[in-house]
């Protein structure tokens, strides 16, 4: 059953239009066989025939939903059978999610020509509206605020296995470090094991985005810490102060069993171009929620690190972060796991380049975005303890360096 809806004056049927006439098997089949631009007009002609104009149809309770973004507009499908709904899923090249029968998101893709990931904000707000109603509010004012996920958008086709290819070459401990002291200025990277001898055996291990943007029933914290407590390894998470309701429970866990928290602003955006401001009450407010959590696990309050969201660290952020004695943590261990989906690459990339005294960086899994994060979180363990490098918070990094002598930056 098919239901149309839109968010703007314009004829109803273009999303199921766009959903057929650009789907991915058509695309594919007209491209791979030759086919011309006369031929797809055809199609288009064809399809404008036959296209039913009558009014939505109301969404039923409890089956699986596909919801994609065309425009201004948005539309959503439903089906009773679960491959169904996922074979439709995978057609559909614009930005789109895929909701069980309870309303949740078990995945979810923002198109290439979406890059401010609009059209899943749009998705989902609708999916709590009442009848998947149209979407009034701004999408970027309710992603701004946190009220619906930032989520990027997908790669061109190609461009993450090409960059896997090349990634042994970009991403050296040198070429990392001399990248972030350009851009990001003083920022701590990791500390050579030559100046700081504490640090020998050991490595940080950073997890970005933590602890997940589609809510909290989507959440792979207790994955993690499973993995990390086989392996006896322990982390920092950085935060995003705005998904931690919901959360608080998992995050205080992992505060009881040893890992470190920081700060990682209150979304998934750039800080770079807001205002002095802005920036420092948008820090404040994520350094606010996690002295609470360590309140609540009967910790220190104390916020020592953060991490620039999209790795842009303007003048006026670094001088706030000097007012608050926060230091901004970078890496020299990076695998683009955003990009570079392949976790049995990623975990084995970061686990070969992780070097006495490393910072690695990996972003967080969840149910329905970045799973494959997972596998690499996995692998990078196994990695590392194969290599007899023990993972550790950044504290504790900073600690065995001695924190009265200068990172490296």
């Amino acid at each position: 059953m098919q239901h149309w809806m839109s968010s703007s004056d314009g004829w109803e049927g273009w999303g199921a239009l766009s959903g057929e006439l650009f789907s991915r098997p058509l695309l594919e089949r007209a491209f791979g066989s030759g086919q011309s631009l006369a031929s797809l007009t055809q199609h288009l002609g064809c399809f404008l025939e036959n296209a039913s104009t009558a009014p939505p149809q109301p969404l039923q309770a409890h089956t699986w939903k596909v919801g994609y973004s065309v425009g201004l507009k948005i539309y959503w499908e439903e089906f009773e059978d679960q491959l169904a709904a996922d074979q439709r899923y995978s057609e559909l090249w614009w930005s789109k999610v895929f909701l069980d029968p309870e309303g949740h998101v078990t995945k979810c893709c923002t198109a290439a020509l979406d890059p401010k990931g609009v059209g899943v904000a749009k998705l989902i707000i609708s999916a709590r509206l009442e009848g998947f109603g149209d979407v009034e509010s701004c999408p970027m004012e309710a992603m701004q605020k946190g009220e619906a996920p930032f989520i990027p958008a997908e790669r061109l086709p190609g461009l993450p296995r090409a960059l896997q290819l090349l990634w042994d070459k970009l991403a050296s401990r040198v070429a990392i470090k001399n990248s972030v002291s350009w851009l990001y200025g003083d920022s701590l990277c990791y500390f050579d094991v030559d100046e700081h001898p504490g640090v020998k055996n050991y490595v940080a291990l950073t997890i970005d985005d933590v602890p997940c943007r589609l809510g909290p029933k989507n959440s792979m914290i207790p994955h993690v810490r499973d993995l990390l407590k086989k392996h006896k390894a322990q982390a920092t998470f950085m935060l995003m102060g705005k998904f931690i309701p919901g959360n608080e429970a998992d995050l205080v866990s992992l505060l009881r069993e040893g890992h470190e928290l920081g700060n990682h602003g209150l979304v998934d955006k750039s800080y770079a171009n807001d205002s002095r401001e802005d920036f420092a009450a948008a820090l404040d407010e994520c350094s606010s929620k996690i002295v609470n959590l360590q309140r609540s696990a009967g910790l220190s309050e104390t916020v020592r690190w953060f991490r620039a969201p999209h790795g842009k660290l303007s003048a006026a952020m670094s001088e706030v972060l000097k007012d608050r004695r926060l230091t901004n943590v970078m890496c020299d261990t990076y695998a683009c796991c955003p990009v570079i989906q392949d976790g049995d690459f990623i975990g084995s990339f970061l686990g070969k380049q992780a070097e006495h005294g490393s910072i690695i960086v990996i972003h967080m899994p969840e149910h329905g975005f970045r799973e494959w994060c997972l596998r690499g979180i996995e692998e990078l363990l196994k990695q590392l303890s194969d290599r007899g490098l023990r993972p550790v918070s950044v504290g504790k990094l900073a600690e065995l360096a001695d924190p009265t002598i200068e990172a490296h930056l």
